[in-house]
């Protein structure tokens, strides 16, 4: 299947969509001041010859109700209560219409109606229940798109929202602005361009992206101190594999995410070990967040032997299987995991893990079963929301589980201190080593 993302399914929806034939009609001013008054109790005289005018209106008053009590006189008042309220029902495309036609007919100031249109969408997707739901303007969906592709005008870092809402950084690329202006693993962005406070990493993104050749303020918290950088934005293109060989025989490769250009990194890395020598490997996935579905399906394909990948299970209960077939990695494979292997990153190690192709070291992945699909819009803006769940070969769903390593292997808090792992201190790769019969040297570390 084509365009299809295990984090994100992409469709590119063109059909024109018919006008609301509806019309709402202009609303009533139930006018309220919040400002001082005359004082209470105050009476007022009624004047001498105005008897007459009084018992007038008093017959006045018994005329119209009478005439309102036999359905001839009708009369609205905009006074909010709750009988008229239960009278005129409305669907939610008439309430947000009269919402807007009160706004336009009453409110003080201006209103921008893109505001409005980004500012209702928005609000819809945060508040249907899927925290993976998100709407994009047309400026943030072809960000996402050039994510997606693996190419990207900005710094070099890939960053996470922690659980209590800060931005950090959890990967440098190497040779990147962002390596060259100092800036670390764990290290927090609290601002950027001048603008703290990021409700979503998207709305920091766009910040941090740019034209090639421009700057970007930043500010970087480190060890309770603020730090102020300057960085230039360059093409960055995403790097998705590092490999190299641990010894002879032993290879080392690691898939920082999934994107289009994965595949082929995937393949040219493994024949490039296999070239030196290599009759084991160890493959990390620690970090790893996830990314595109048919990218993690064709490395799955290219590694597993004849069988079934994944089945994913729409709303409708429909399901759809993949296959592989009978070309294989038949070496042994030890992969290492952690608490942010996520999505389709699970499913690679679900997958093998159900084949009984590979040993799995680390601590408890992320546990995230579940598919989101992208449409876009006619207008270029865009949506995001789960569609589908998925299952691994043996029909287990990881969705808030996880996968439980072979061997749980746990780092010692002092290891994070200053934002860097060395081999030396990475006792989840020494225990893969060791899983594949020999012991890690540390003679290349810098």
């Amino acid at each position: 299947m084509n365009n299809k993302e295990l984090d994100s399914l992409y469709l590119d929806y063109t059909k024109e969509t018919p006008e609301d034939s509806r019309t709402v009609s202009e609303p009533e001013a139930g006018i309220c001041f919040d400002s001082a008054t005359d004082k209470a109790g105050k009476k007022t005289r009624q004047r001498k010859g105005s008897l007459f005018h009084s018992a007038f209106t008093v017959l006045l008053g018994i005329l119209i109700g009478i005439l309102l009590c036999a359905g001839i006189l009708g009369f609205s008042a905009a006074n909010n209560s709750r009988t008229e309220a239960a009278v005129a029902e409305l669907d939610y495309q008439e309430k947000i219409d009269m919402i807007l036609s009160y706004l336009r007919a009453y409110y003080l100031n201006d209103l921008d109606d893109q505001m409005i249109e980004d500012a209702l969408a928005k609000g819809l997707m945060e508040n249907i229940g899927d925290k993976y739901a998100q709407y994009y303007t047309e400026e943030e969906f072809d960000t996402l798109m050039e994510e997606m592709n693996g190419s990207y005008a900005g710094i070099g870092v890939q960053i996470v929202m922690t659980d209590d809402n800060k931005v950090e950084v959890y990967k440098v690329f190497k040779d990147s602005p962002a390596q060259e202006a100092g800036v670390q693993i764990k290290d927090l962005i609290v601002e950027a361009a001048g603008v703290r406070d990021f409700e979503t990493l998207d709305e920091l993104v766009s910040l941090v992206r740019g034209e090639i050749g421009t700057t970007v303020d930043l500010v970087i918290e480190r060890g309770g101190e603020e730090l102020a950088m300057t960085i230039e934005r360059r093409e960055i293109e995403t790097e998705s594999i590092y490999y190299e060989m641990l010894s002879d025989t032993v290879g080392y490769l690691q898939i920082a995410e999934f994107n289009t250009s994965t595949v082929q990194q995937f393949e040219d890395a493994i024949e490039a070990l296999e070239a030196s020598g290599m009759t084991a490997i160890i493959m990390d996935l620690r970090d790893n967040p996830g990314g595109d579905y048919d990218s993690v399906v064709a490395i799955c394909d290219r590694v597993l032997p004849e069988g079934v990948i994944v089945s994913v299970e729409d709303r409708q209960g429909g399901i759809f299987t993949e296959n592989s077939d009978a070309n294989c990695l038949n070496i042994p494979i030890v992969i290492l995991v952690n608490e942010n292997t996520a999505s389709a990153a699970e499913l690679f190690t679900m997958t093998l893990k159900d084949y009984d192709m590979a040993q799995i070291v680390g601590t408890t992945t992320y546990g995230k079963g579940i598919v989101q699909s992208i449409f876009r819009l006619i207008d270029g803006s865009g949506l995001k929301f789960t569609t589908e769940k998925y299952y691994g070969p043996k029909g287990n769903c990881i969705q808030d589980e996880g996968i439980e390593p072979d061997y749980i292997v746990e780092f010692p808090e002092e290891v994070y201190e200053d934002g860097v792992i060395t081999r030396e201190e990475d006792i989840q790769l020494q225990k893969a080593a060791e899983l594949l019969g020999f012991t890690l040297t540390f003679e290349a570390e810098e």
